[in-house]
């Protein structure tokens, strides 16, 4: 059973909290460290997520101004400016996250924060559909590093217990956010001055907030805990303890080895088809939401108002989830459990006749954002958590992202102009893809509790980093 064992991806977790063998710490120490960590990075990467949403997400606000009139958009062309979007979106995940391994991610997201704000800026130039492409194509060639290179960035300054509720404090900003965006969009879309209010929206506030949030984290975001000047002598030794609890590899090289391994083991594969199927809502929640608001809404010139509400429940939601999820250690069912209430949500939505009953109409979109995100949330860090080496993680990272980022491919493509306004047709595929990304998620984690009822009676033995781990398990 122990060659069984060794055939299997290495890629195991501790059992958290619970482990009896778990290294000691100090327990005050750690609380100062853990608490210093938060305060350092949670508000620096809460405000580069803000902005990443911003920019990514506005076109969805403009187009409920006058954006397709003003730069002459017929037929499906929204739809391909959001397709071609999310094509350099997508494909350049993985060359960003390895790129964070090998050149530090305290470096690259400033970098690529200040690229795509300045980008954005210049995008209020435009005037036909051929500008406003070439510049959505190159803001999403250099948005696509942000995600994946924060939760890697972060996954080196936290231990797997912790996390997943960290991951989702920055990542509420998203939904922060969306109800920022419905404000700045309803505000300057009634001004009246010589440029439009989309252009004041969608490029020139908003992008600007990117570039001056760049700047300043290029000052303020620590390449490590060791390099850092915030932290004492045995602050700095107990981090280095505690992240070797869950690392293999305790230098910082990078190893194409590590990276070709995690191809060869199938559990890869599942988790990048995974967000591939979430992520249709996701994308979907975040383009169209004031479109599909839009649909019910009374007075249709509040439709981006009306996503505030729905954006800030969602944000209560995962935080509340995330931080269960951290206590009790499970991500495959919480994500499965909130993500079936949007799934109904989506049902709902596309076979009932909300004309007649607005009040109904916008309940449900309450519903379809609560937990269409968090998915997005637990799964890179299930995978994370179950990878040991940090080549492996971060290109682990990379494709999952870019699998959740070319499902806004899927989205933009199914949200047609002649199925305006119910768009029926695109909300039964994104409840299908829910559906499938829960049959599949339950499977994988019955397989990794399966390992460790094996694990627990002695069948099988773990090896990673060239010695026997008996006290690992696969995180569930």
């Amino acid at each position: 059973m122990a060659d069984e064992e060794k055939q299997l991806d290495s890629n195991v977790v501790a059992v958290g909290s619970d482990s009896s063998s778990q290294t000691p710490h100090d327990k005050e120490l750690e609380k100062r460290l853990v608490w210093k960590t938060d305060l350092i990075l949670m508000p620096a990467l809460a405000l580069a997520y803000l902005t990443h949403t911003l920019d990514r997400a506005n076109l969805g606000n403009a187009k409920t101004d006058t954006l397709e009139k003003d730069l002459g958009l017929v037929g499906n062309q929204f739809s391909l400016l959001l397709i071609l979007f999310y094509i350099p979106y997508a494909l350049m995940n993985v060359p960003f996250t390895l790129l964070s391994k090998r050149f530090n991610a305290a470096v690259v997201i400033p970098t690529i924060m200040t690229c795509w704000g300045a980008m954005a800026m210049c995008a209020a130039a435009t005037k036909n559909f051929g500008g406003i492409l070439a510049t959505r194509i190159l803001m999403g060639a250099v948005e696509a590093a942000f995600l994946p290179c924060a939760i890697f960035y972060c996954s080196l300054f936290y231990t797997r217990r912790e996390l997943s509720f960290r991951t989702s404090v920055f990542g509420c900003m998203g939904f922060i956010a969306g109800a920022i965006s419905g404000l700045i969009a309803w505000s300057v879309f009634q001004w009246e001055k010589a440029l439009k209010g989309w252009q004041w929206d969608l490029f020139i506030i908003e992008g600007a907030l990117t570039v001056g949030v760049g700047l300043i984290l290029f000052l303020i975001l620590p390449h490590s805990i060791e390099k850092s000047r915030w932290f004492s002598v045995e602050e700095k030794q107990l981090s280095r303890v505690r992240l070797e609890e869950d690392s293999q590899d305790s230098d910082k090289r990078f190893r194409w080895e590590d990276a070709k391994k995690e191809t060869r083991d199938w559990t890869t594969w599942i988790f990048t088809l995974m967000p591939l199927l979430y992520g249709v809502g996701v994308a979907s929640s975040s383009n169209f939401l004031p479109t599909i608001v839009k649909r019910i809404a009374i007075d249709p010139a509040k439709a981006n108002l009306y996503t505030v509400g729905p954006n800030l429940m969602a944000a209560v939601v995962q935080l509340a989830t995330t931080w269960i999820s951290d206590k009790i250690q499970q991500r495959a069912t919480i994500a499965c459990g909130t993500l079936f209430v949007s799934f109904l949500a989506w049902i709902l939505l596309a076979v009932l006749d909300l004309v007649k009953h607005v009040e109904v109409g916008y309940f449900l979109t309450y519903l379809l954002i609560f937990g269409n995100f968090t998915p997005g949330i637990l799964v890179p860090v299930w995978l994370a958590s179950n990878t040991t080496t940090t080549t492996g993680r971060a290109f682990r990272i990379g494709l999952n992202f870019m699998a959740q980022n070319l499902a806004g491919i899927i989205s933009s493509a199914v949200f047609r102009a002649q199925d305006a306004p119910v768009y029926k047709p695109a909300l039964i595929t994104v409840a299908c893809c829910q559906a499938v990304f829960m049959i599949l998620c339950l499977g994988l984690r019955e397989y990794f509790r399966r390992l460790n009822k094996k694990l627990d009676r002695g069948e099988i033995v773990h090896f990673s980093g060239g010695k026997e781990r008996p006290e690992y398990r696969y995180a569930l």
